[in-house]
């Protein structure tokens, strides 16, 4: 059966034969049904609303721009929400469409909106960078984190983010591409060093290594497992021998937990040597000394 009878039978009397149509219709996958299911919107059986749905989901484009417009002012939160995640298809009208969703009532729609604003306009990310929804504020990192080229000053305003999974966001930028750094970016992490533990403080001071190795010897002496666990894997990703004077400071400073950690299984020449100091200093415990 083609598509023009099938759209036919989208009014049969009988209700088998009309779903018959819809799943015939959706294997056809010709975008020309679409006029079909548009009528399914009024349906009083809710199996063809929702068909109808899924359609328009699947088959509109820019010409449908009137039914996206009709989507977004229902209503009912499917149906916008719907519009918020298609609206774009419609260029720049769909834009519009997009905005006056990214302020809807239901926390949902607004982020499907926010979302697609700033997938698809870069320029929308200054926007959604001070809305009050943390949400947005997430996806706006999330999308800070795929582009090629990130402005620093987006990346200081997440890191100054209240909430910490943004902060954290912007972490995993900066580790990702370490030329997003400039003084005013490292003169926060060291704010943010200073009021996290664990394995943020970690990645922070993972971060500063190179441009702050007067902090080194308070980071070593933590004995916080997550930080160390953490820290220890970024000092062996980093070449830690080769930091001036950290040998030293491990041998005098550190937890045991983050030589352990360290030295266990270490090859360098330098590693070798101050794992075995520690293994002939009686001061250290058994503990350590066994597993090492």
């Amino acid at each position: 059966m083609s598509v023009r009878p099938a759209l036919a039978k989208l009014n049969h009397s009988d209700v088998r034969q009309r779903r018959r149509a819809v799943r015939h219709l959706f294997e056809l996958n010709d975008p020309e049904a679409l006029n079909g299911f548009e009528k399914l919107l009024e349906d009083p059986d809710p199996w063809f609303r929702e068909k109808a749905l899924e359609a328009i989901e699947k088959w509109a484009t820019s010409k449908d721009l009137v039914l996206i417009e009709k989507l977004s002012q229902s209503r009912e939160n499917t149906r916008r929400l719907l519009a918020a995640r298609i609206a774009i298809r419609a260029g720049g009208a769909g834009q519009i469409i997009l905005g006056k969703l990214s302020s809807d009532d239901e926390p949902n729609i607004r982020l499907a909106a926010w979302k697609a604003r700033i997938n698809s306009d870069e320029s929308s990310i200054a926007e959604a960078i001070v809305v009050e929804d943390r949400a947005v504020r997430r996806a706006v990192a999330q999308r800070v984190s795929s582009l090629e080229r990130v402005d620093s000053n987006i990346i200081l305003q997440l890191l100054s983010d209240e909430s910490e999974t943004v902060r954290a966001s912007a972490i995993g930028i900066i580790e990702g591409d370490s030329s997003t750094q400039n003084e005013q970016i490292e003169n926060r992490l060291n704010e943010l060093i200073a009021e996290s533990s664990g394995e943020v403080k970690a990645r922070i001071a993972s971060i500063l290594l190179a441009s702050s190795p007067n902090l080194i010897d308070s980071w070593i002496r933590d004995p916080d497992t997550a930080f160390v666990n953490r820290f220890s894997r970024s000092l062996r990703d980093t070449d830690w021998t080769s930091v001036e004077g950290l040998p030293d400071m491990l041998k005098s400073n550190a937890s045991e937990m983050l030589l352990i950690r360290l030295l266990r299984g270490e090859r360098s020449e330098s590693g070798a040597i101050l794992r075995d100091d520690l293994l002939s200093d009686d001061s250290r415990s058994e503990e350590m000394r066994s597993q090492l």
